[in-house]
């Protein structure tokens, strides 16, 4: 006599986290046999449960790096990913918190979710609040965003580190599993990570001074004076750039332009809108100076003559 042996659905005991909360499964064996010759099937008595809640969230801080910002910045970002890894939806409490132990303490922090999904914080669209709630297998990025103090706690290298807390408030369910119930399973009901922010050690100088070229060593009608403007970073510039420079002068009341002056690191740069680095007119005078990077001093010059 043989008997094989068939089994339908799915066994109690593997079924994946993702699978959906309150799912019924059910497994009913075939047997099949013979006796005296003949042979007979059988169906086996039907096992069924329903798929308990998973709970497990975590966050994530994203940023690769300490955020570097300057003392009396607006609107910096830290940004982190909140995942809901468990199999049903979770409402989850999220809460911003302090680290004691950072250098200064920024202003007015506020969570912000990322409602258009593209990781870039936008006052206009992304929406201030205190509570998510997250589907199952998703996951919401979030910012949080502060103003930093412009005091002597900001000084260069001066860190502070801010901390994102995640809180489903759901406990599991006690005793022993109830298989036609749906039972509670909290693997990670609450969690939070740290991001930080950094006081950049370097920083933009400009530095303006001016020529008089006069054969009496005066200022007066008639004489003409080179302004020269210089661009390069400050502190600790090895290895550091900053981007996107431009350089706006207006001409001084009492004093008149002198067209074909404008120059960049002692090369001449047409008056006109032409497409090189810079233009000028009656009223300013423009030089787009782009990236510093190290060391290096990039400068601007032009000249005016006093009516």
């Amino acid at each position: 006599m043989w008997v094989v042996v068939s089994l339908l659905g799915m066994v109690a005991g593997i079924a994946a986290k993702g699978t959906p909360v309150g799912t019924d499964i059910n497994n009913t064996a075939q047997i099949a046999y013979a006796v005296g010759g003949i042979d007979y099937d059988l169906n086996s008595t039907t096992d069924r449960f329903v798929v308990d809640r998973v709970v497990d969230i975590h966050v994530a801080w994203e940023d690769s790096a300490p955020v570097e910002v300057y003392g009396g910045d607006t609107e910096r970002v830290l940004t982190f990913v909140l995942a809901n890894q468990g199999n049903g939806d979770e409402n989850i409490t999220l809460a911003y918190e302090h680290n004691t132990s950072s250098d200064f303490t920024p202003q007015g922090v506020w969570i912000y979710r990322d409602e258009d999904n593209n990781s870039i914080f936008d006052p206009t669209v992304d929406t201030n609040l205190t509570r998510v709630v997250l589907g199952a297998d998703r996951n919401v990025t979030l910012f949080l965003v502060g103003t930093i103090p412009d005091d002597n706690t900001t000084a260069p290298g001066n860190r502070s580190h801010e901390i994102l807390r995640a809180d489903t408030e759901r406990n599991a369910t006690a005793g022993t599993d109830r298989p036609d119930q749906v039972d509670t399973v909290v693997r990670t009901g609450k969690d939070q990570d740290t991001g930080s922010w950094l006081i950049r050690d370097y920083w933009l100088v400009a530095e303006k001074n001016a020529t008089v070229h006069t054969d009496d060593n005066a200022t007066h009608t008639g004489s003409r004076i080179t302004y020269t403007i210089d661009t390069h970073i400050g502190g600790k510039a090895a290895g550091r750039h900053i981007d996107g420079v431009v350089v706006s002068d207006v001409i001084p009341a009492g004093t008149r332009y002198l067209p074909g002056s404008l120059r960049l690191d002692a090369t001449a740069l047409t008056d006109k809108a032409d497409g090189d680095a810079g233009e000028a007119n009656a009223t300013v005078v423009t030089v787009r100076v782009g990236t510093l990077s190290g060391t290096t001093h990039r400068t601007m010059q032009f000249d005016v003559e006093v009516e």
